[in-house]
């Protein structure tokens, strides 16, 4: 294979799609998947001071230690592919009170087109969606579990559904520059599709690590958490109260949403994922049928 002959895969997310269990999946495999000529780089690498994708590629104002390109060479280290992941690459969402909830990832489609241009090369794009009521149900668990505690009802003003439009986040992404394949699954078919989104990202099949990375808190978890921390309360607050009301035994999840607004997002939902699935130049993997 020659020096310029590789491909590019990047899964950028999105959050609270299975992204832990994915990268966990990767990492455990990554020796084996260096022998099949891929190099695999997640949030173990990304995460480290001054190794942030924009910090490594000079996407920032202050200079990178080495030119894009350069840099890019070194971590391939010869391979015929090479993948990243890293969700929080595309927008975050668990900011605290005084920062903005990137809901709908507002930046994707700039970010996505600087990287490209560093990398002087096409990059082939990998992103889960899932239902917003759930996506952020799951988003404020793990911020109480951050000790980043707010009321869920001033939580979910700060992301407000409309702006959680997944038809517009690929569009936008499919629009930009720089972009080669574009792969997009529904976070609900996960479990089911784990090996044709492998085949797809790796060109190669991996065992999957336990399932559950990141479980939601249960109901009384998180009203154990708020009533300590109006208290006054301090420390371990979520780790304590997900140990005495662990899902896990029983206790149902937390759930700050109604039925009406459950519905509204479903059927939003379902909408987005059948225009992404009409979309050209879209791959949205879907379980066969039986």
């Amino acid at each position: 294979m020659s020096s310029d002959d590789f491909r590019i895969a990047f899964h950028i997310g999105a959050h609270k799609t299975a992204t832990s269990h994915l990268q966990r999946s990767l990492l455990r495999a990554s020796d084996a998947l260096v022998e099949q000529g891929v190099r695999y780089y997640g949030p173990d690498h990304f995460r480290l001071p001054g190794r942030t994708l924009s910090a490594l590629f000079g996407l920032r104002e202050r200079r990178a230690k080495r030119p894009p390109q350069d840099q890019l060479a070194l971590m391939r280290k010869g391979a015929d592919r090479i993948v990243f992941s890293e969700e929080n690459f595309i927008g975050t969402l668990a900011h605290t009170i005084s920062q903005d909830i990137e809901f709908g990832y507002p930046n994707a489609n700039i970010k996505i087109a600087r990287l490209s241009r560093a990398l002087g090369k096409p990059i082939d794009l990998f992103l889960s969606v899932r239902n917003p009521t759930a996506m952020i149900n799951s988003v404020y668990s793990q911020l109480l579990r951050g000790n980043k505690i707010i009321d869920f009802e001033d939580f979910k003003a700060m992301v407000p559904m409309t702006r959680g439009d997944w038809a517009d986040l690929v569009t936008r992404l499919r629009e930009t520059p720089g972009v080669g394949r574009l792969v997009v699954w529904a976070y609900e078919d996960y479990s089911a599709l784990f090996d044709d989104i492998c085949l797809a990202m790796l060109g190669t099949q991996i065992t999957p690590v336990a399932h559950h990375v990141n479980p939601r808190l249960s109901a009384q978890a998180v009203a154990q958490i708020l009533a300590q921390n109006d208290a006054g309360m301090q420390g371990e607050l979520a780790k304590d109260a997900a140990n005495a009301f662990p899902v896990e035994n029983g206790f149902a999840r937390f759930d700050g949403f109604s039925d009406r607004e459950h519905d509204f997002a479903d059927m939003a939902y379902r909408a987005q994922v059948d225009a992404i699935s009409e979309m050209p130049g879209v791959t949205l993997l879907s379980p066969a049928a039986d």
